[in-house]
């Protein structure tokens, strides 16, 4: 029974893309109508190291091309947009597909965080820069290069994944999306086929084992088995900083300008770290494990 919805939500993701006119030979006419794109005969022959990468040969290369062009790039032209629109969906399919029958315990609700670990923005970030596709990403985002540089380090510090903690390009995941679009159109919608050019494209895959708690999540359940108050002070407008009192007691601070969100986060996961000294050592497995459950 459900190997039959999974297949009949397969089948009705096709028969979407049929109605959108959504086909390898409606891509080739979209990008035909972009002849007068620059482009250059090098960065051309990089795109075959990317096929070189995924172990996959494009039978039309403009897909290929379309996937690693962003819309910065040229306003008379195309952008991998609406690969990346495709291959988000295809992504969030073929690991729901796997997750499925992998755990064959775990309830929905379980199986979606475990998903959305592997499909979130910096899990995929992860993945192009571990296999060096941003090197042939086309844009003029002026800024994107240094962003990318600062990803890349902050990332060395957490070696499977931050929860919040370091900035991400978003353009690193839309090309992994895109280039996973791609695949799929290419090779006549089959899933299989892009399951198979992407599973260790994918690895390390985060597991109900390796899977960690957001850090604010992680501080409102360490908090609650406490019974201690927690609050946020919203500093970032005047010094680009969040604070966290527990108990009325300063436990944390989060700074970081370009983003409020990491800001709060880091505050977060700081106070985790000081909670430990001053109400005894922080065990939110109990908490983790019933989320899971």
């Amino acid at each position: 029974m459900e190997s039959q919805q999974l297949e009949a939500a397969a089948a009705a993701a096709l028969e979407m893309m049929k109605v959108l006119d959504i086909t390898p030979q409606s891509s080739k006419r979209t990008r035909e109508s972009c002849d007068d794109r620059p482009e250059t005969v090098d960065w051309l022959a990089d795109l075959d190291k990317v096929e070189e990468t995924l172990r996959y040969k494009f039978k039309n290369k403009k897909l290929l091309e379309e996937a690693f062009t962003h819309a910065s790039f040229s306003d008379k032209c195309f952008s991998y947009e609406r690969l990346e629109y495709v291959g988000d969906s295809v992504l969030n399919l073929v690991l729901t597909k796997e997750q499925f029958f992998m755990y064959p315990e775990l309830p929905p609700g379980a199986l979606t965080r475990l998903r959305s670990a592997n499909v979130n923005t910096e899990k995929l970030a992860r993945v192009a820069i571990k296999h060096q596709l941003h090197r042939y990403l086309r844009h003029k985002k002026p800024l994107l290069e240094e962003q990318i540089r600062e990803f890349s380090q902050a990332i060395l510090e957490y070696p499977l994944q931050s929860n919040g903690l370091v900035d991400v390009p978003k353009a690193l995941a839309d090309i992994v999306e895109a280039t996973i679009g791609a695949v799929f159109i290419d090779s006549n919608f089959s899933i299989e086929t892009v399951w198979k050019t992407f599973k260790d494209l994918l690895e390390p895959i985060i597991s109900q084992e390796t899977m960690r708690l957001h850090p604010v999540t992680e501080l409102y359940e360490a908090c609650q088995k406490r019974n201690l108050k927690l609050r946020f002070v919203d500093l970032w407008e005047e010094h680009m900083a969040f604070d966290v009192l527990i108990d009325d007691q300063f436990m944390g601070r989060g700074i970081y300008g370009p983003k409020k969100e990491i800001a709060h986060n880091r505050a977060a996961n700081d106070a985790l770290n000081n909670i430990e000294k001053v109400f005894g050592k922080k065990d939110c497995s109990d908490e983790f494990d019933s989320i899971n459950e």
